[in-house]
C-alpha cells in the first residue's frame, strides 16, 4: 500500500510596500522627500525573487503612488501576485484616527489600486499592525474581504516602544495590549463575513516568524521554527518589507533610515537571505495568496475588462 502524500500547511509571504520617506516617518521625519527606490529597484529583485522560488504573494501597497507606478502594479499582477491596500497615505497616526478618515482612507486606496492595477482587491494590512476598534467594520463597508493586521506578540510592544525611543517625534504610542494575546490562527470576525490573517508566532512565547527579526538568527534555527509549525499543521503568515531588498550605501538611500533592521547588512547579503528564506518556506509550505486562501482569486475589475474586450492588452495585463 502506498504512503499518503504528505499534506502542506498553507503559507503566505506577504510584502508591505513602503516607501523610505514612509519609514522616516514612523522614525518621527517629517517632510522626507519622496522616494522611488522600492518601485525602481526593490519590487524588481523581490518579483525576481519570487519567480525563482515559484512563489505568488501579496502585496501590501500604500495607493499613494498608484497611478504612477500602475506598470509595476499589473506586472505584479500578471505574475500572479495579489495587490491588496495598506492604506491611503500610510498615517503615522492611524490608530488614533476617527472612524470618518479611517473609512476615506479604505475606499481611497481600494478605488485607486484597482484602477491602477486592473485587479479587484479584497485585502488590507494597517500600517503599525494593528488598527482603531472600528477597522472590522469600516472594512466591511468598503468592501475588504480579510484583515492581516493582527500581531499576536508581546514583541509588537516592544517594537513600538523601541521606534518610540528612536523617532525624533514623540508620538503617543498606542500599544494595543490585547492585540498580543489575539488568535494565533486565521479567524473570523463580524460573523464570518471578514476573515483575519495574524503573524504567525511560536505557540509558548510567541516569537514572531517575520523577516524583520529573520536578520538575528541563522538558517538552522529558522529552519528548526517553521519545521516546528508545519508539524502543528499551523498556517503560515511571512511578512517582508519592500526595504528587504534594499543596500543603504548600494542604493543610495537616505542615511536617516540606517537604525532600520537589516540596513546594516550588505545587499548582497540581504537577498540571498530574502532567498534562502523564501526557497525554505516554499519547501514546507504550500504557498498561496491571502486571496487566494479565501476564495478570491484575483478577479479583472470593470474598466480592465472593458479595456480587454476592446483588445488593449498591453495596458491591461491578464490577471
Amino acid at each position: 500500500m502506498s504512503e499518503n502524500p504528505r499534506v502542506h500547511p498553507s503559507a503566505t509571504i506577504s510584502v508591505d510596500v513602503d516607501t523610505i520617506d514612509a519609514h522616516l516617518a514612523g522614525y518621527g521625519v517629517e517632510a522626507a522627500p519622496a522616494d522611488s527606490a522600492v518601485y525602481a529597484r526593490a519590487l524588481p529583485r523581490i518579483l525576481t525573487l519570487l519567480a525563482e522560488a515559484d512563489v505568488r504573494a501579496t502585496f501590501f501597497w500604500i495607493a499613494r503612488d498608484a497611478e504612477r507606478v500602475a506598470g509595476l502594479l499589473r506586472e505584479a499582477v500578471a505574475a500572479g501576485h495579489e495587490i491588496a491596500s495598506h492604506t491611503a497615505t500610510h498615517p503615522a497616526a492611524w490608530r488614533q484616527l476617527p472612524p470618518s478618515d479611517v473609512a476615506r482612507e479604505l475606499r481611497e486606496s481600494k478605488g485607486r489600486l484597482e484602477q491602477a492595477s486592473g485587479a479587484h482587491v479584497v485585502g488590507f494590512r494597517s500600517p503599525g499592525w494593528h488598527g482603531p476598534a472600528c477597522l472590522p467594520d469600516a472594512l466591511l463597508e468598503a468592501g475588504y474581504r480579510y484583515d492581516a493586521s493582527s500581531f499576536p506578540s508581546p514583541l509588537l510592544g516592544v517594537a513600538a516602544a523601541a521606534l518610540w525611543l528612536r523617532s525624533r517625534a514623540r508620538r503617543r504610542t498606542a500599544l494595543g495590549v490585547r492585540s498580543w494575546f489575539a488568535p494565533r490562527a486565521p479567524s473570523s470576525l463580524r460573523a464570518s463575513e471578514l476573515r483575519e490573517f495574524p503573524v504567525s508566532v511560536t505557540r509558548t512565547l510567541r516569537f514572531p516568524i517575520y523577516h524583520t527579526l529573520r536578520y538575528g538568527f541563522g538558517d538552522a534555527r529558522f529552519a528548526r521554527a517553521l519545521d516546528r509549525l508545519a508539524r502543528e499543521g499551523h498556517e503560515l503568515s511571512y511578512p517582508l518589507h519592500a526595504v528587504d531588498a534594499l543596500g543603504l550605501a548600494e542604493d543610495g538611500l537616505d542615511v536617516r533610515i540606517a537604525p532600520h533592521p537589516g540596513m546594516g547588512v550588505p545587499l548582497d547579503a540581504k537577498l540571498a537571505l530574502l532567498r534562502r528564506t523564501l526557497h525554505a518556506i516554499a519547501e514546507r509550505y504550500a504557498t498561496a495568496t491571502f486571496a487566494s486562501r479565501i476564495g478570491a482569486a484575483p478577479r479583472a475589475t470593470q474598466a480592465r475588462a472593458e479595456a480587454l474586450s476592446r483588445g488593449s492588452h498591453a495596458s491591461a495585463p491578464a490577471a
